[in-house]
């Protein structure tokens, strides 16, 4: 019996160290051309990638095309210098005195080419490379097409409400970012193109210009002079002007009509407040309605259950932000 035994571990052992020994002899090593640096050379930009996959390889060198063009880029590069440069006569504003993040600044790039790809036990390797000149190109073609959907913008002001349009364009400011990695990347590259830059410019002064223009006259109920204070700090949240007096510098008019309903529940006074809010423009157009109903209760009386109903007006505005709590699907 012992016999047995023991000629029964001896087959055993081999069969536990073996998958040790296969493990031993994967192939972790990179390619040779990963390791190899091709930088300034005259007609492509040159990156490596890997990854686990081949799509987060590619996903790699591609970002390691952006920051080889960024390597090119002055580190301490101003929007401001730019903005000065491309328009000389327009007034800076706050947004173009901030740094570039050259870690962040992305561009997608068309027309790259993967000349090397190879795989081992543990990631793939990737070689990708992008002409300068489609660079230059691509580059240049965007640079067009943001002025172009500018100029768009600022004809459609003399054909669309102020507020509407102040909302449709808000946030503009982001793509003038957009608009300097690309000049940036374009001087470092060295390109004689003349790329014109007004509109842009433009659009964010008008922009600027019509929000400080908007006045909202909020005409609530005699009752609802609370609900009324709450949605006239939720307009001074997103930087809009209001009153509770008639003016004539009023652009638009948000008429707020409240309904409260009244009844018990048990031992529970229950009050439910329907508020109708109306906005209009100057010439009587209606732009957005919409209808809040909010609730409150109280064990003691009904003007308690109101105040509740009042403070529940005012976390509903909050949770749906002023312009979808008037109606504007913005």
């Amino acid at each position: 019996m012992k016999n047995i035994n023991k000629k029964m571990f001896i087959r055993v052992l081999p069969m536990v160290f073996f998958p040790v020994l296969f493990s031993g002899c994967q192939s972790t090593t990179p390619p040779d051309w990963y390791a190899v640096e091709q930088v300034n050379h005259p007609e492509y930009v040159y990156a490596v990638g890997e990854g686990r996959s081949l799509n987060l390889a590619k996903k790699s060198a591609l970002s390691g095309v952006n920051s080889q063009l960024w390597t090119q880029v002055d580190s301490t590069f101003s929007m401001n210098d730019v903005y000065k440069r491309i328009n000389d006569d327009s007034t800076s504003y706050e947004t173009t005195s901030n740094k570039i993040n050259a870690k962040s600044a992305q561009v997608t790039l068309t027309g790259v080419e993967y000349v090397q790809s190879e795989k081992n036990d543990v990631a793939y390797y990737v070689q990708a490379r992008v002409g300068r000149d489609n660079i230059k190109s691509q580059l240049s073609s965007e640079i067009k097409q943001i002025e172009s959907a500018a100029k768009s913008k600022i004809e459609n002001l003399s054909h669309q409400d102020k507020l509407l349009w102040w909302l449709d364009n808000r946030g503009s400011e982001e793509k003038l970012e957009d608009l300097y990695v690309r000049l940036a990347i374009l001087s470092s590259l060295g390109s004689d193109e003349e790329n014109s830059v007004v509109y842009l410019p433009e659009l964010l002064g008008d922009i600027s210009k019509v929000k400080s223009e908007l006045l909202v006259f909020i005409r609530p109920d005699k009752k609802d002079r609370k609900s009324a204070a709450f949605i006239s700090e939720k307009f001074s949240v997103e930087g809009i002007a209001t009153t509770q007096s008639s003016s004539r510098q009023a652009t638009h008019i948000l008429t707020m009509k409240s309904e409260y309903r009244r009844g018990m529940v048990g031992d529970a006074y229950i009050t439910t407040k329907l508020t109708d809010l109306v906005l209009k423009n100057k010439a009587g157009k209606t732009l957005a309605n919409n209808e809040i109903i909010s609730t409150g209760n109280s064990m003691t009386s009904y003007k308690l259950s109101q105040e509740g109903a009042e403070r529940h007006f005012s976390a509903l505005l909050e949770e749906a932000g002023i312009w979808q709590a008037v109606g504007l699907k913005k």
